[in-house]
Formats: structure tokens, C-alpha cells, sequence
């Protein structure tokens, strides 16, 4: 909500800046291990929750100015989710990049260095 209440506050040709807490939103909620699709129902919830409260408050709101407002919050709720899902999907590649690696981990003690080892014998032939 602060972002979106800071994009209100910008003039309209300044681009939204990248959100902090949208990206720390979207790699908490991986690490929670909600879906993908409750990430999108968050942000459905948030814009539900902001229109209903305007249009709670219809008459103290100055029409001039709500339809560009009402834009922006839009933009900036579905510029909030986008990091969400960037940083989430992010998290996910990230985990499973990692559970990967220690499936195929060779034993520390064998290095080749790209060269196969001598063979050495040991005993008599």
C-alpha cells in the first residue's frame, strides 16, 4: 500500500520505481510455499479493497481527479504483482537449481581436473 500511496503522489510522467518490498513479498510467500495463483489473489483482494473504499467514499472524492487515480492504482497494483511474481519465480528456479546440484554432487575426495586419473596398481601383476 505505501508504494502504491507514494506512485498517487508522483506526477504522472514519472515511471514507478522498482519495489523492495514487492520483490521481498514474492521471495516470503515462496518461502511460506503458497502457490503462484495466491499471489494473484492477493493483488485481486488489495484492488477490490481500495475500489470498495472509494467507492465507499464517493462523495468526498473530487471526480477531476479520480479517473487518472484510479488508473494509477491499477497500474501500480499490477506493477506490485509482476515483482511479486518475478522474485517468487526467482526463489522457485533458485531452490530447485540447488536440490539439483546436491542430487549430482560428486564425492569431494575424486577430482579429475579435467583429465582422467592414472591408474595405479596396487599389489603384483
Amino acid at each position: 500500500m505505501h508504494d502504491v500511496n507514494v506512485r498517487l503522489r508522483r506526477d504522472e510522467e514519472t515511471k514507478a520505481l522498482i519495489s523492495e518490498d514487492a520483490a521481498d513479498h514474492g521471495k516470503s510467500r515462496h518461502r511460506q510455499g503458497y502457490p503462484v495463483e495466491m499471489l494473484i489473489e492477493e493483488s485481486r483482494l488489495l484492488q477490490v479493497s481500495i475500489f470498495t473504499t472509494l467507492h465507499n467514499n464517493v462523495k468526498s472524492l473530487e471526480f477531476s481527479t479520480l479517473l487518472p487515480d484510479i488508473v494509477t492504482i491499477a497500474d501500480e497494483v499490477d506493477a506490485q504483482l509482476r515483482e511479486q511474481m518475478k522474485h517468487f519465480k526467482a526463489a522457485e528456479v533458485a531452490e530447485k537449481t540447488k536440490a539439483s546440484e546436491n542430487l549430482h554432487e560428486p564425492y569431494p575426495y575424486v577430482s579429475f581436473r579435467g583429465q582422467p586419473p592414472e591408474c595405479i596398481w596396487v599389489g603384483t601383476r
